[in-house]
């Protein structure tokens, strides 16, 4: 392995690229399967992205100390060598770009960190949930509910919590387009779709229940004939 990671030490790649091929690899591997491509594709990129990026920083969220001074682009087009790709200090640095928007991340805000962690956990259910999404295991629909009240709890968390301490104008960038890309949009996510599997999975288990409904013995029987 040292010798693989002496042979492309001086290679060099713009930082987006290892995001890139990771967010590829969920499109192809959900394009394998036959149903709900969409949900697994969601659960494979939502889990890689709680793994290695939010529990890189939840290990390493000490060498982040201050907010990046680029933008977003630029950052995402720096150069960067090859072996960051397998690196976890790296995906926890890009986080410096990240507390350009929640300064929070650039003083290791305990609160942040503890959701690094328990993303780590949401992470794992990502994959578990997906492999029960593909085989169409009985307990899909329960384990969806929960991974999707886990994942929206936490981000009702991640936006209140500023609130709470009175340091949103603090910590949260003014900025429009920031605010509502970066911060709001982003984060969003992880509370919309969870919405949305948590509604899925409550019509499945209404029709599961009413289909196995034991039909009641007035109904059962048979008019008389004539």
């Amino acid at each position: 392995m040292d010798q693989y990671l002496e042979l492309i030490k001086d290679v060099q790649i713009p930082a987006f690229v290892p995001l890139a091929v990771l967010s590829v690899f969920c499109v192809l591997l959900a394009s394998c399967v036959k149903k709900e491509k969409l949900i697994v594709f969601w659960l494979l990129w939502s889990g890689l992205i709680h793994i290695i990026l939010e529990g890189s920083y939840g290990f390493f969220a000490h060498e982040v100390t201050e907010a990046s001074k680029v933008s977003f682009t630029e950052k995402m087009l720096e150069q960067v060598p090859l072996v960051n790709a397998v690196d976890p200090h790296w995906y926890a640095s890009l986080y410096s770009q990240y507390a350009k928007y929640d300064l929070r991340y650039a003083i290791a805000d305990p609160m942040v960190v503890f959701f690094c962690f328990l993303e780590l956990v949401q992470g794992a259910f990502c994959f578990i949930l997906a492999l029960a999404v593909i085989k169409q295991a009985n307990c899909r629909h329960a384990l969806q509910i929960f991974l999707s009240a886990l994942q929206g709890l936490g981000t009702v968390f991640y936006f209140i919590t500023p609130y709470i301490y009175g340091k949103w104008q603090e910590q949260i960038s003014s900025d429009p387009f920031e605010l509502w890309v970066y911060v709001v949009g982003l984060n969003g996510l992880w509370l919309l779709i969870p919405i949305i599997l948590t509604i899925q999975s409550f019509v499945a288990i209404t029709k599961q229940f009413a289909v196995s409904a034991p039909v009641p013995a007035k109904q059962q029987r048979k008019p008389k004939q004539a």
